[in-house]
């Protein structure tokens, strides 16, 4: 295993990921500016349909790259076994959603159709997902580039004409299931072969068998969606659509910076290397979780530090005036940046060290005190609240888990963490107090410096290729 091997693999991922992404950033601006109410329904929608995701998923995923990296079991064999899992799963999940979303009163009928709608899109999404955890474990990210590029940009695509020329909501909401159905087409296409065909009775009683411990998975999945989607459905009771609408570009924004690094790399580069290494060779394992968190730091602080102190006039410009109450929200999103990254970083680790069962403890702590702060703060303050109420949860468990990471693996030498948190002091410095004296573009790009000193010293390329600089500071 090659670490020059991982700018490679991470290319794919990001060809892929960033293609969506910009795709549907396009998307969410034409909605901000032409239509907002259109906008918070469809991320009110994207609340439910990613925990039916997870409810389809049950933790699967994380169960496949590990089995599959460790070539536990035959993957033609899994696979099948597996997408009839997920499709029953599917059914079931989408039969609840429509139970609720029927029993809200403040839910227009055309609401509830456009959440059944995405709902069942992201489900499929589930079950593609399937498809991909070979990929990674084989180290052919490339094939699911090839597969996610045009399924996004179909699928995006769909939704923005349909907009355009002016089509019913719910039509405009159909692109999800369009981009989902593709990615699955196209999947089971990769494969050469129908991995549905071999089915019996015997196999999922083994898969079930074999799947005990995936229950834990199926936990931390259930736990981190509804931590991350629950103040959606409070901010819709107590704020509308148009706080909905808010909140979900503010969040869009910091997610999809995070995401574009913290998935691609960590969930579907990283983890089938740690699952390995971790079996195989301590050193290793602790070589490249080291520097993948210093280089994870030293990528987030100068996002957090800009987003910071510029957002007023960037989401303005990028999403319009009619929406900068979502400017303070997003600003309380900000730190979401940092615990994304090594909060993922960590929890990845703990899966890889067969620690599963502490690791859902920590999320169990992070959903009771999300459920606390949506209770106590979005009712006070809509917006502002639903923020503070995640932010407040991504940061606890990041400390519990980032703290136990540390103190395992030590990652991260004393002298690198006092760098890292001098590089910090002095930016926060040279930004208040140029501020007080000289314009403020000239004190943001002062402050910015350190921070940009700090990402070349510990910059992914180098630590790569020299094998020298695993442990340097």
């Amino acid at each position: 295993m090659k670490l020059k091997s991982i700018p490679r693999r991470l290319g794919y991922i990001l060809g892929a990921q960033w293609t969506r992404d910009l795709s549907w950033t396009l998307f969410t601006i034409l909605l901000s500016r032409q239509d907002p109410f259109l906008l918070g329904q469809i991320m009110l929608a994207l609340g439910y349909g990613y925990l039916v995701k997870t409810a389809a998923d049950v933790g699967l995923n994380e169960f496949l790259l590990s089995s599959f990296a460790r070539r536990d079991a035959r993957p033609t064999v899994l696979l099948g076994e597996v997408l009839w899992l997920k499709c029953a799963l599917l059914v079931i999940a989408l039969g609840v959603t429509w139970c609720i979303v029927a029993s809200k009163a403040n839910y227009s009928p055309e609401l509830r159709l456009i959440v059944l709608c995405i709902a069942a899109g992201f489900g499929i999404d589930g079950i593609s997902d399937t498809f991909f955890a070979l990929c990674q474990a084989r180290g052919r990210q490339d094939v699911e580039m090839r597969i996610r590029i045009p399924a996004a940009v179909l699928g995006i695509g769909f939704g923005i004409v349909s907009f355009l020329l002016g089509a019913p909501p719910l039509v405009v909401a159909l692109y999800k299931v369009v981009e989902s159905s593709l990615c699955f087409c196209f999947g089971v296409r990769a494969i050469g072969r129908n991995p549905f065909a071999r089915f019996g009775w015997g196999q999922f009683l083994d898969l079930a068998q074999r799947m005990r411990s995936g229950l834990i998975f199926t936990g931390m999945a259930a736990c981190s969606m509804f931590y991350n989607k629950l103040n959606l459905f409070f901010l819709k009771d107590y704020g509308g659509e148009d706080a909905v609408a808010a909140y979900g570009v503010a969040w869009e924004m910091v997610e999809g910076l995070s995401m574009m690094i913290s998935s691609a790399l960590l969930g579907k580069v990283i983890f089938p290397m740690l699952s390995k290494l971790w079996k195989d060779n301590r050193d290793a394992f602790r070589a490249l979780a080291g520097q993948t968190a210093r280089s994870l730091w030293a990528a987030a602080l100068p996002m957090i530090y800009v987003l910071c102190v510029e957002n007023d006039r960037i989401f303005p410009l990028i999403y319009g005036e009619h929406l900068k109450t979502a400017v303070t929200a997003q600003r309380l999103l900000t730190p979401c940046l940092a615990t994304a990254f090594l909060h993922n970083l960590a929890a990845y680790a703990m899966i890889g060290m067969r620690r599963h069962t502490l690791l859902l403890f920590f999320y169990l702590s992070g959903l009771a005190v999300n459920i606390f702060c949506c209770y106590w703060l979005i009712p006070q303050m809509p917006l502002e609240g639903a923020a503070l109420a995640l932010t407040i949860t991504k940061v606890w468990v990041a400390i519990l888990t980032v703290s136990f990471f540390q103190a395992t693996a030590r990652p991260m030498t004393a002298a690198q963490w006092a760098l890292m948190l001098a590089t910090i002091a002095v930016s926060v410095g040279l930004w208040y107090g140029c501020g007080l004296v000289l314009p403020r573009e000239i004190a943001e790009i002062a402050g910015l410096l350190p921070l940009l000193a700090l990402l070349w010293r510990w910059r992914p390329p180098s630590a790569f290729e020299r094998s020298g600089s695993a442990e340097a500071a």
